[in-house]
């Protein structure tokens, strides 16, 4: 089992159309990708703890909130991983994609691994190399950036992963607006000047 997962993250990182191709393949029934994107989202969140126990840099109190508890963390990192499942089939459809909810999912959190893995990469070298630590950091948002737009544009049958990326950058942007309107209202602050 370990050889075909190595076998897949080798060709992640080769070709990452073709890893999406092969996983969407499988057939996997949607409460694998829901599974798939808890696994993920615990795994993240251990190692986003661990780094937050040995970061040598103070972090802000809102920070440490989020980053202070690992349940807290997961919770977090499940959220963000499952709207952008969700986000990810939805608008694809609307524009014309071909994958579904299920196979979504599964990308979703199979795009997480390679990052994952840097960010592995990054706790030893906060501990051997700390300056090292932030260019790996900034190297694994780059990769899991590509990876998505190109994971994204193989579930949909689109042919272009940059167009992806720019849709996904505009969604993000009105996910955040929405957001911040909705927080605004909740803690009632004013609408007007």
């Amino acid at each position: 089992m370990s050889g075909v997962v190595q076998d897949l993250l080798q060709l992640t990182l080769v070709n990452p159309r073709a890893a999406a191709a092969r996983l969407k393949a499988l057939g996997l029934p949607i409460g694998t990708g829901w599974l798939a994107v808890l696994l993920m989202s615990v795994l993240s969140a251990a190692l986003g703890f661990a780094g937050f126990l040995i970061s040598p840099v103070e972090m802000d109190p809102g920070m440490q909130a989020v980053f202070g508890s690992p349940l807290r963390t997961a919770l977090i990192q499940f959220g963000a991983l499952a709207l952008t499942g969700v986000l990810a089939f939805w608008v694809g459809q609307r524009l014309g994609g071909t994958g579904t909810l299920a196979e979504a999912l599964v990308l979703v959190a199979w795009v997480q691994l390679p990052p994952i893995l840097l960010q592995l990469l990054q706790l030893v070298a906060m501990l051997v190399l700390p300056g090292l630590a932030p260019p790996i950091g900034l190297a694994g948002f780059a990769l899991y950036a590509v990876l998505l737009s190109l994971f994204i544009a193989e579930l949909h049958g689109f042919r272009s992963g940059l167009m992806v990326f720019f849709g996904m950058i505009a969604v993000s942007f009105l996910v955040a607006l929405v957001a911040a309107i909705l927080f605004a209202a909740l803690i009632g602050v004013p609408s007007h000047v």
